[in-house]
């Protein structure tokens, strides 16, 4: 009778997730994956993956956090703790957004990225300054939303100015980040407003 396995896929794809938020995704190894998990290697080697899907298991994985980061509310406003879920997400697990953006994975993270455009369509569908225009508008102020709240995470990592690199604790990010929207959101409600009025 064959010996059962030790470890469920699940447990070893936890363990690479581990792996790589801690060290990033060029140290995992079926060796680093081993060691989390306190085995030899043979359960990787055996669980019927290979490690570049148990990568792309990492990166989906990644893609979860993330939408846990913009599901928690900070501000009171769905819209802002979306951008902002999205901002801490890059300060606090800078291995995993770097996993969502790297080319190594396109398919996935085209996926994974279509997904949570489609997800955050859906939490926007009774949002206020939204209500009553086409889907198409409202994936456009998504769109311009994230295009936005990628460059304040971008900046924040590789800080050029004074102020970025003071931004340390999760509350002077979200204070910065709200007025830093403050004037981003006059101008989309102008958008919004002339579309309106067509």
């Amino acid at each position: 009778m064959p010996r059962k396995t030790r470890f469920a896929i699940e447990d070893i794809t936890q363990a690479a997730l581990q792996v790589v938020r801690r060290d990033g995704m060029e140290k995992l190894t079926a060796r680093t994956v081993a060691a989390e998990l306190n085995a030899s290697t043979m359960p990787i080697y055996s669980c019927g993956k290979t490690m570049a899907e148990i990568e792309e298991a990492v990166v989906e994985k990644a893609w979860e956090v993330l939408e846990r980061f913009q599901d928690t509310p900070r501000s009171g406003d769905l819209y802002l703790d979306m951008g902002l879920g999205y901002v801490l997400f890059a300060k606090e697990e800078r291995h995993l957004y770097k996993c969502i953006h790297s080319d190594k994975y396109p398919g996935i993270n085209t996926a994974m990225a279509e997904d949570n455009l489609k997800r955050s369509m859906k939490r926007v569908v009774d949002y206020p300054l939204l209500e009553g225009l086409p889907d198409e508008i409202k994936e456009t102020v998504l769109i311009q939303g994230w295009i936005y709240s990628h460059g304040f995470a971008d900046l924040m990592l590789n800080p050029l100015t004074q102020n970025m690199r003071e931004l340390e604790t999760e509350a002077q990010i979200v204070d910065s980040f709200i007025k830093a929207n403050a004037m981003y959101w006059e101008g989309l409600k102008g958008v919004v407003e002339k579309h309106r009025s067509l």
